[in-house]
């Protein structure tokens, strides 16, 4: 397998940049393989320096395939390239499997890969909770999975929910900490734990109902709805921390999906088709 990607460091050691942009496990193959890396084409040594816009290129296939039995579905796909492959998952529906539930949409994108003949090696890059539906991307290799990470700034996660009551606050930032409950499944707002930030906007009001828009700029666990039950304003239909009111299904929807693509150096927008809306 080869992988390329345009560096972004400029009078950098090889060795370094590889670092930043490659799993331990692949770096550490690199140097015990002696896999071939090259620079604009030509081989080059870890030792040497190399500037902006040079496009690294990689030789390698040592990377595990998963062992998770696959399953046979149509996958609704909005975006593929050789690095990555964006899906919209349908509600009720797992992001990774478990041993209780064995079915999810990993397994999905597995069989679908398998069938084109291609490495079994994804990695998720934005989890959907089982209640929610929309756009997930997925990375086909862990080094576009690497490329990806938060810490790299190049992916943007836009969700829309409906929540109850009426907002005060138009528009703003919401930013705390979420700790996991030991007893439970749920998560909690805490003055310590993992630090969660969503950008929220009210894009429609109607009666009782606000549609809302949120940006993340981390992805915690339940993080959505966390923060719009700490605003009082709870999503419809959200068992584990709304209100009982009824509504069998979750209104929650991963909506759009903003990237700038590591080793083709272009921004990429995906869109849902649906909408909370209709």
């Amino acid at each position: 397998m080869k992988l390329e990607y345009i560096s972004e460091n400029d009078n950098i050691r090889l060795s370094e940049e590889l670092k930043l942009h490659t799993t331990r496990k692949l770096y550490k193959s690199i140097k015990s393989l002696n896999l071939k890396v090259y620079v604009n084409g030509i081989e080059r040594k870890t030792f040497e320096f190399i500037n902006k816009g040079d496009v690294i290129s990689i030789d390698y296939d040592i990377e595990k395939e998963s062992s998770w039995p696959l399953y046979e579905s149509s996958l609704d796909i909005y975006y593929e390239d050789m690095y990555y492959i964006i899906v919209n998952k349908r509600k009720g529906l797992l992001s990774i499997p478990t041993k209780a539930e064995p079915y999810s949409i990993y397994q999905e994108v597995l069989y679908y890969l398998k069938n084109k003949n291609e490495p079994l090696t994804i990695s998720l890059l934005n989890r959907l909770d089982k209640e929610t539906g929309g756009l997930m991307m997925i990375a086909k290799n862990r080094i576009a999975a690497n490329l990806m990470q938060p810490t790299h700034k190049k992916m943007e996660r836009f969700y829309i929910c409906k929540t109850h009551g009426i907002w005060d606050i138009k528009e703003g930032t919401i930013d705390n900490y979420i700790n996991k409950d030991i007893n439970s499944n749920k998560r909690y707002i805490d003055t310590i734990g993992k630090r969660a930030i969503s950008h929220y906007k009210v894009i429609k009001e109607d009666k009782d109902i606000s549609y809302v828009l949120f940006h993340l700029d981390t992805g915690r666990t339940h993080q959505i709805r966390l923060h719009t039950s700490y605003m009082g304003h709870p999503i419809l239909g959200d068992k584990l921390y709304g209100i009982d009111d009824g509504i069998e299904e979750m209104a929650l929807l991963s909506v759009k999906i903003k990237f700038h693509h590591p080793f083709m150096d272009y921004d990429i927008e995906i869109s849902l088709k649906e909408n909370l809306y209709e």
